[in-house]
């Protein structure tokens, strides 16, 4: 006897395209914020002991990066040259997700106190992106993760739910309400 199917195939197409165009819709930018990767100047030599540049050129006078003394010109004396990794997401941002009209108090090992919780729902792709970050920048402001991110769903249907605070204020007229 065959079963008899409730919702159809073209049903269930239907209402994931147009879920999909609600979340697209209701979703913003992230900015993901990973850890930076440092390379030795190759212009100078590095002072591992003081963690700089010695202010020796390595190259040939005549070069156009050549000094004689001072800080070099390439990496202004630091040594090392930084390169910042960011990759920019969409989730749906949740401000106080708790509910509150007031601004919520985060505890944390940190000591913040009086900080505001953000909640992001993402795709899980974004996992070990977001639990590999340093930071993260939704509306403009700096976020901590504040807990382990979680996936939840049922099925094929999982959804990404990371907690962050923040302890900035948002910016003037904004049109945020924290």
């Amino acid at each position: 006897m065959p079963r008899n199917r409730r919702i159809k195939n073209k049903t269930k197409k239907r209402f994931k395209k147009t879920w999909t165009r609600v979340a697209d819709g209701l979703s913003r930018r992230i900015v993901v914020y990973q850890s930076d990767i440092e390379h030795e100047c190759p212009n100078c030599y590095y002072d591992k002991v003081n963690k700089t540049s010695s202010g020796v050129c390595k190259v040939e006078p005549g070069d156009p990066n050549y000094f004689a003394v001072g800080r070099c010109p390439v990496c202004q004396g630091r040594g090392v040259l930084v390169t910042t990794r960011r990759r920019c997401i969409n989730g749906i941002v949740i401000w106080n997700p708790s509910g509150d009209s007031m601004n919520s108090l985060t505890f944390t090992e940190a000591g913040f106190e009086g900080a505001t919780k953000v909640e992001i729902k993402t795709d899980p792709c974004n996992l070990e992106l977001i639990k590999n970050s340093k930071y993260v920048v939704i509306d403009g402001l700096k976020c901590r993760l504040s807990n382990p991110p979680i996936i939840r769903g049922i099925g094929s249907k999982d959804i990404l739910i990371a907690q962050f605070f923040t302890t900035d204020k948002p910016k003037k007229n904004s049109g945020e309400r924290l």
